[in-house]
């Protein structure tokens, strides 16, 4: 009898030692592991008689993915940097918007390689597409993801790429806010061309470790200043939408920071149009230290 106690005694022991255990599990499982996100902003040098360009940006934010999973960094980039750093640049004018069977027009255009271009158009539904400029239209709502690869008739391995997205029946006003991260909340001034040769701080933000998937600007005024044959001229840039996404995936991982820097190119960013107004359509490179 005396043996048949002490058994059960043993075994409630381990019950308690084990459960113990799995709590202490449990609640080690249910803590947010936390990383940092630090942003810069430096502009693209060119040879354009642009003085000052003054961009006033008054929100970040970031968006993170539903996945909880912190995956290995994937060995091939996926924003704006070819392989060999040769200056070539794919550009696929996005982003895009329509409504479900319309079709839309995309536009392909790429500088600094050697023509003619290779085009290859990832549409994010399974499509696909050849052309420079192809038409396509999306069978169902969403947001969807568009990839352009761009490689020079050489084929020697000068490869761009360029990532956009296509809302496709999707209501911009009631888009939901689910899943974004504010990083910068108060209005900065930037020159851009005072930073060619140097990254300047917009903010940083301990955010739960995980994948992010895109970077929200918002973009309230843009000024520049251009010397047109020796006339010093402002102009006020008019900004088509103040509303800026890149997508660009990235990781944040625990007690780790992540640095990112938005890279201007303030002058494929100006354009003139036939009213000598001058308007802002924002190219942005997303590069990960």
């Amino acid at each position: 009898m005396k043996l048949r106690n002490f058994s059960i005694f043993i075994i409630v022991c381990m019950f308690l030692l084990f459960s113990g255990c799995i709590e202490d599990e449990i609640i080690e499982d249910n803590e947010v592991n936390e990383g940092t996100l630090r942003l810069q902003i430096t502009d693209k040098p060119t040879d354009l008689e642009i003085i000052n360009a003054n961009v006033t940006i008054s929100m970040v934010q970031v968006h993170k993915s539903n996945s909880s999973v912190v995956e290995e960094e994937e060995e091939e980039e996926s924003d704006n940097i070819d392989e060999l750093d040769d200056g070539f640049i794919a550009e696929g004018n996005g982003p895009y918007k329509g409504d479900i069977g319309e079709d839309i027009q995309f536009l392909g255009d790429a500088t600094e390689g050697e023509e003619p271009y290779n085009w290859s158009w990832d549409f994010g539904d399974g499509a696909i597409s050849y052309e420079e400029d192809p038409i396509h239209n999306y069978t169902s709502e969403g947001v969807y993801i568009i990839n352009l690869t761009v490689t020079d008739q050489d084929g020697n391995g000068v490869i761009d790429w360029y990532l956009t997205t296509a809302d496709i029946g999707v209501d911009e006003d009631d888009e939901s806010e689910a899943g974004w991260y504010t990083i910068v909340e108060e209005s900065q001034e930037f020159d851009l061309i005072a930073i060619q040769n140097a990254t300047e701080l917009m903010g940083e933000k301990n955010l739960s470790e995980g994948k992010y998937t895109q970077i929200r600007l918002t973009i309230d005024k843009a000024i520049v200043r251009i010397n047109n044959s020796g006339e010093i001229e402002e102009h006020t840039l008019k900004i088509p939408s103040n509303k800026i996404k890149l997508i660009k995936p990235f990781y944040v991982y625990e007690n780790e920071t992540t640095i990112l820097t938005l890279d201007f190119d303030i002058h494929e960013s100006v354009h003139k149009t036939g009213s000598d107004n001058y308007i802002m359509k924002p190219t942005i490179k997303v590069i990960q230290e």
